[in-house]
This record gives structure tokens, C-alpha cells and sequence, in this order.
């Protein structure tokens, strides 16, 4: 059976954070894509990177499908775990992984630091540091 949507490749070309280009702007409080006068807003550069982030770290992995990708590193943070009994510690240190696997598929980031997490109930506020290829960072702050 053909899969309907394409496997994300394991290995994107780089590029950088003022190359990424146009996006539509995604409303993170409603859900929806922002309409001026019945125009698309749109976002480039670093506001780019950063809805990309808030975008990619609300995926629950696997279950989107145009999200799938063919290896072992997936996009997404797994929030079964938020629930469980497992110790926080080991909690936190598995959304940071989460990230920082999201993180690879961005071709604007050359890597994320200075991680704090803390949990919320069933929730977890994640907030880090993206350091960009064109040398600039990015603070990002996201419940997950």
C-alpha cells in the first residue's frame, strides 16, 4: 500500500534563520491561521523558527502521519509519560530529548540549550535556548 504522505527525510539540508522564508502565521490561542482583511499573515525569519517550534512540539509523535519520519528520531514530544508514575526527573530528562530530536529537523537551528522544565500537572512548560545559523538565539517557551 502507498503511504499518503511522504517519510520525512533523516537528513535536511541546512539553511539559515533568514533564508527559512514565508509562512503562514498560526494562531497558538485559536488554532487558526491569522487573517488580515482575508490575507494570510505571514512570518519570516526568526518568527518563522519560532512558530515552527511552537508547531512541532504540540505533535504527539507518530500521530500525525505527515509527520512520520523513516528513522529512529521523531518529531513530537511523547505525553503518555506525563501522566504516569515515573519520576520526574526521568520525565524531564525525556522531554529534553524530545526537543532537542525536534530540534534536529529544523534546518535554521544549529542546537537548543539552557533547558527548564516544569511540570504542571498532566502538562510541562518547557522553555530553551535556540541558537540559530546565522549566530542569533532564540528564547522559546512552549506547555507541551
Amino acid at each position: 500500500m502507498t503511504e499518503m504522505f511522504p517519510v520525512i527525510p533523516e537528513r535536511i539540508s541546512r539553511q539559515t534563520g533568514t533564508s527559512i522564508g514565508r509562512v503562514p502565521a498560526f494562531g497558538s490561542t485559536n488554532n487558526r491561521f491569522l487573517l488580515v482583511d482575508g490575507a494570510l499573515v505571514e512570518r519570516t525569519g526568526r518568527e518563522a523558527v519560532r512558530q515552527w517550534f511552537d508547531l512541532m512540539l504540540r505533535q504527539q509523535i507518530d500521530r500525525v502521519p505527515i509527520y512520520r519520519t523513516g528513522g529512529e528520531v521523531r518529531l513530537g514530544v511523547d505525553r503518555e509519560m506525563l501522566g504516569s508514575k515515573l519520576p520526574s526527573g526521568l520525565i524531564a530528562a525525556e522531554i529534553e530529548r524530545n526537543v532537542r530530536e525536534t530540534a534536529s529537523f529544523c534546518p535554521a537551528v544549529r542546537t537548543v540549550r539552557d533547558f527548564s522544565i516544569t511540570r504542571r500537572g498532566r502538562s510541562c512548560h518547557v522553555e530553551f535556548t535556540a541558537e540559530l545559523y546565522t549566530d542569533e538565539t532564540l528564547e522559546v517557551s512552549t506547555d507541551v
